[in-house]
């Protein structure tokens, strides 16, 4: 009989007790890291069920998505002119989630590039990104955005509903009060980024069918 224990800890505390055992490298400890983060996106399925974004403590979904969109990070292969290059995580949406984010990447780096969050208003500054991410307070927006970010090495996350249908590559989804996520790899693969395989392993559903190109 397999027992799960609940750990008290938020999904961003979980992330790093878990990340702590390893650092990022080469060889055998990068390939560690992996299954880590893979592990926890696995191990989203079976937590406690996710609070409303009103919530002030506790696991609240804003918590949750801030983690999914780090993690997301370590499944790309970006251009490679990216390397060396601080990664722009940027943000449409509202304050408390740039403030969930903001906690989460704090201090942290994806392949030696430092991680920045940056709140973003215009389509003219997604240029600059490297993810983007969009709430439902952004839906206005959303064309837009979507536009400035089409053919563009960027990731594009978000929870509004109908998100990948409107040219977006991941949508962020509650199902049973647990938060899991669908892929469009068509829009994945205009953009000039890959997404791995280990990644595509975890989704609800994945649109389209992997390039000879994707991430390994």
């Amino acid at each position: 009989m397999v027992v799960v224990r609940t750990m008290r800890l938020s999904p961003a505390g979980l992330w790093h007790r878990l990340r702590g055992s390893a650092k990022v490298g080469t060889g055998r400890a990068s390939r560690f890291v992996s299954f880590v983060v893979l592990a926890w996106f696995l191990l989203a399925s079976v937590l406690p069920p996710v609070k409303a974004r009103a919530q002030p403590s506790g696991a609240s979904q804003n918590d949750v998505e801030a983690v999914y969109v780090y993690n997301f990070a370590k499944f790309v292969r970006w251009p490679a002119e990216s390397a060396g290059v601080p990664m722009q995580i940027c943000v449409a949406a509202q304050s408390v989630f740039v403030d969930s984010l903001t906690k989460v990447i704090a201090g942290e780096s994806i392949d030696n590039r430092p991680l920045k969050v940056r709140a973003i208003q215009r389509p003219e500054d997604v240029s600059a990104c490297d993810i983007l991410f969009l709430d439902g307070s952004a839906k206005q927006r959303l064309a837009g955005l979507l536009a400035a970010a089409a053919d563009k090495p960027v990731l594009t996350v978000s929870d509004i509903p109908g998100f990948l249908d409107g040219g977006g590559m991941i949508q962020l989804l509650l199902i049973d009060n647990r938060v899991r996520f669908s892929v469009d790899l068509e829009h994945v693969q205009r953009s000039r980024i890959a997404l791995s395989s280990e990644l595509l392993k975890v989704a609800v559903t994945v649109r389209g069918q992997p390039s000879g190109g994707g991430a390994p």
